[in-house]
This record gives structure tokens, C-alpha cells and sequence, in this order.
């Protein structure tokens, strides 16, 4: 039996609809309510998190990502092994090499070259997942410098589940062999505004990436869940149409639209038969919304769980 797992990238607003969101979320069948990390450009994801935490028994809570550019490893560890002690085994430590400048320009420095920023990456990963499962780490790198660090007075159960997004190549190979989930994120060069990026949404560009996830994974051997963030969500009685001006919109060949896990337009019943389509087809079983696509995967999460 197939288990398709969705979850929600939001951000808190106020407490109360905070909470009634979180709420909602566990109630209707989602997986997870993770919430971004972009160091002042918008909210803090640890005490929004921690706040979800307290009306909840069964919701994972996460970071999608955690801006591992510029945060520190040590930090990151103790955060979500904290939070860790407040929703047991519930916790999904999202990690990410960042791309917007001024996060970067904010802390005095010049964003580095991507081929740095997933170098930094790598190392963050290892620390982290070293840190969560308990050890001393003594890391001289060529990002990180860590001595003897650990977590003190915390749990060291391992109970910490890693994601690790994006889509360089470097940045897969880690995720595949140390992370619990390797996120998709779908995009490629940063553009100069530093927000937006080039998409990569082509079947064939998936399937490379899935090939080189497998391929370490095999050489690693591991097994981690394959996530896949989906960046438009559209609900409707005409696909063809609507794919047609997702397609004008965002410079993607109609023919791409169709076949690709960050793309999901149609009735409910469509999108639950893409979703069911991707998992026996590429093994992707997670999938990322933002918090407007709440309503339509509500009702695809009912076809699937009935």
C-alpha cells in the first residue's frame, strides 16, 4: 500500500490563527507543519515551532530550511534536539545551503560562489547529524571549526529525523548518505534579484537526480524518504487550460508541466492520481505546499487516506 505523505510550509501571523492552523493540519491528515528560516526577513522558526508543539500529539514539526549558510551547526543541533524535548520523536530538522544576499550582507560577509555554499553544507550536515546522534565532534574544515562540541543535557536518542533540500549535485550526494529525507527543491541558478531562481522542472532533470540519489544511496547504504516541494498548486476543472498559463507564466513547455512532481493542477481526484503516479513511478512519497494550497490537498489527502 502506498503512503503519500504531505506537509505545509507556513509562518506565524498571530497565536491564535497560528494554533488553529496547526491544529487543522494534524486534524485533516498532514504530515508535517514546517515553517522557513530566513535570518531577518521574517519569523523565527523555533518559537513558532515550539508554539505547534503544545497543541499537538501527532504533526511532525520542522525547519524548511534552516539557512545553513549563515547559521551555526552547534546551534542548529541544540534548537531542534530542544525542541525535541517538547514533541518527542516528532522533530524534522530542515537544512539548506541558502542563496538570498542579504543574508549574508546582513552579517558583514559576501555571499559566496554555490559550489562554497554547498561545501559549507556538506559540512554542516555531517556536524549536525554527529551532534543529534550523540557524539563529540572536533571539526577543522574548510567552513566549520568545531572542538569537542556536543549536546549537553539534552537527549542524544537520535530521534531528530534530517532533511536535507536542493538540487546541486554535491548537496544530493550528502543528503542521500546522511539525511532521513532529501528534498527536491526544483530550482536551479539564483537569479540576480537573489530571490527568485531558474526553474528545473523537466522529467529528465528528476530522473538524473534521482539516479545520482540512488547511486549513493546504494554506495552508502541507506534509504532515505525522497520529498519533492511543489511550487504551484492549482485547483481546477480544466488542467489543459490552466497548465497552459502556469506554463506562460513561468516560461515551462506545456509538455513539462505534465510531468513533473513540482506541478500540481487539476481536480482533487487528478492531483491525487499525479501524486499516487509519482510515488510508483519515482519514488517520491513527501510532498512540500505552501500554506494557500492547504484547501485543495485537504480534500486530495481524503481521497488517498479513504
Amino acid at each position: 500500500m502506498l503512503t503519500i505523505k504531505v506537509s505545509v510550509q507556513a509562518a506565524p501571523q498571530d497565536l491564535e490563527s497560528w494554533l488553529a492552523l496547526t491544529r487543522r493540519l494534524e486534524s485533516e491528515g498532514f504530515e508535517a507543519l514546517l515553517a522557513a528560516d530566513h535570518p531577518g526577513m521574517g519569523p523565527s522558526p523555533w518559537p513558532a515551532l515550539g508554539a505547534a508543539a503544545a497543541v499537538t500529539d501527532r504533526l511532525k514539526l520542522g525547519t524548511y530550511v534552516l539557512q545553513a549558510g549563515v547559521r551555526d551547526p552547534l546551534q542548529a543541533a541544540a534548537d531542534a534536539a530542544t525542541l525535541d524535548v517538547l514533541a518527542p520523536g516528532r522533530v524534522l530538522l530542515g537544512l539548506g545551503a541558502g542563496h538570498t544576499f542579504r543574508e549574508w550582507e546582513s552579517h558583514g560577509l559576501v555571499r559566496p560562489s554555490p559550489s562554497q555554499r554547498a561545501g559549507r553544507l556538506v559540512e554542516f550536515v555531517d556536524a549536525v547529524r554527529r551532534l543529534l546522534d550523540g557524539e563529540a565532534v572536533t571539526v577543522t574544515g574548510e567552513h566549520l571549526s568545531l572542538v569537542d562540541a556536543q549536546l549537553e543535557k539534552l537527549p542524544s536518542s537520535g530521534r531528530v529525523r534530517l532533511l536535507v533540500g536542493g538540487s546541486n549535485r554535491q548537496i544530493l550526494r550528502v543528503a542521500a548518505a546522511r539525511a532521513d529525507v532529501v528534498a527536491l527543491s526544483g530550482l536551479g541558478r539564483t537569479l540576480p534579484d537573489g530571490h527568485q531562481h531558474d526553474v528545473r522542472w523537466a522529467r529528465q532533470d528528476v530522473e538524473g537526480q534521482l539516479a545520482l540519489i540512488r547511486a549513493e544511496c546504494d554506495r552508502s547504504g541507506t534509504a532515505p524518504e525522497i520529498e519533492a516541494l511543489v511550487h504551484v498548486v492549482a485547483l481546477t476543472d480544466d488542467r489543459e487550460e490552466t497548465l497552459k498559463r502556469v506554463s506562460e507564466e513561468q516560461g515551462v513547455p506545456v509538455a513539462q508541466l505534465q510531468h513533473t512532481p513540482f506541478v500540481l493542477v487539476g481536480t482533487p481526484e487528478q492531483m491525487a492520481a499525479q501524486l499516487v503516479e509519482q510515488t510508483e513511478q519515482l519514488g517520491i512519497s513527501r510532498y512540500v505546499v505552501r500554506e494557500p494550497a492547504i484547501e485543495p490537498l485537504a480534500q486530495v489527502l481524503a481521497i488517498l487516506h479513504g
